[in-house]
C-alpha cells in the first residue's frame, strides 16, 4: 500500500517536472520566434500588400501575388485598416486595386495621396485588376490610363506596375451594379452584359516573384529616416 502511494507520488512529481520543462521550452521557442519577427522589422523587412476589391477577384490576385513572394508579406484589405497605423508600421508597400466603372478604388487613391511622402522610395509595386486587361490595344490604353491615375499623387512612380484580368459573374452582382454595368456595356462597349473570367494565377504568381527579387534588393538599401 505504502509502496503504491510512493510510486503514485513519484509519477505525479515526474509528470509535473516534465510538464514544467516542456512548457518552459515552448515559451522559449515562442520567445525566440517573437525575437526573429522583431529583428525582421528592425531590419526593414516588414512589407504590406494592400488591396481594394469589390467582388473578390482583386483579393484572389493579391493572394496569388503574395504566394510568389518568399518573404513574409501581410495581406491587408485597404477598407479595413487605419492609414496612419499602416504607413507607420511597415517599411515596404505593394498596392492593388480593382477597377470599376468609376476607375481605381477611391480608398486606394486616398491611401496613396495620404502616404505620398512616406511611400516615396518604399512603394515597390502597384497593380490593377480589370476587364480591360484583355491584350487588345484599346485595353492597353485603358489600363495605362488607370495606372497613371493611380500614380498621379505620388512623388515618383513605383519601379513595378501590372494590369491583371478580372472576373465578372452577373448573378453575383447587386441590382445597382448590374444595371449600371449593363448600361455601360451597351453605351460604350456596344455589347451585352455576360460572364467572363480573365484572372490568371500564374501571371500573378510570376509578378510576385519579380516583386520578391526587387524586395531582396530593397532589403540591402538603407531606409531614409524621417522620410
Amino acid at each position: 500500500m505504502i509502496q503504491d502511494l510512493q510510486t503514485e507520488n513519484l509519477s505525479r512529481r515526474t509528470f509535473l517536472a516534465r510538464a514544467w520543462r516542456y512548457s518552459t521550452l515552448a515559451m522559449m521557442a515562442m520567445s525566440f520566434g517573437n525575437e526573429v519577427l522583431a529583428n525582421d522589422r528592425e531590419k526593414g523587412k516588414s512589407t504590406a500588400l494592400l488591396y481594394a476589391t469589390r467582388y473578390g477577384a482583386t483579393r484572389e490576385t493579391a493572394e496569388w501575388i503574395r504566394k510568389g513572394i518568399h518573404a513574409h508579406v501581410d495581406l491587408l484589405d485597404i477598407e479595413r485598416v487605419s492609414f496612419p497605423e499602416v504607413l507607420a508600421g511597415y517599411d515596404r508597400f505593394i498596392v492593388g486595386s480593382g477597377v470599376w466603372i468609376r476607375g481605381v478604388h477611391g480608398k486606394v487613391l486616398e491611401f496613396l495621396e495620404t502616404g505620398r511622402d512616406r511611400l516615396d522610395g518604399r512603394l515597390l509595386a502597384t497593380f490593377i485588376v480589370c476587364g480591360s486587361a484583355d491584350g487588345s490595344e484599346t485595353g492597353k490604353q485603358r489600363t495605362e490610363y488607370y495606372l497613371n491615375a493611380m500614380h498621379a499623387s505620388l512623388a515618383s512612380k513605383p519601379p513595378m506596375s501590372m494590369a491583371f484580368g478580372g472576373r465578372l459573374v452577373v448573378e453575383h452582382l447587386s441590382e445597382v451594379d448590374r444595371n449600371a454595368l449593363a448600361a455601360f456595356y451597351q453605351r460604350y462597349l456596344h455589347d451585352q452584359l455576360r460572364d467572363w473570367d480573365r484572372t490568371d494565377p500564374a501571371k500573378a504568381g510570376n509578378f510576385g516573384k519579380d516583386v520578391d527579387a526587387l524586395l531582396g534588393q530593397a532589403r540591402h538599401v538603407p531606409l531614409l529616416e524621417g522620410v
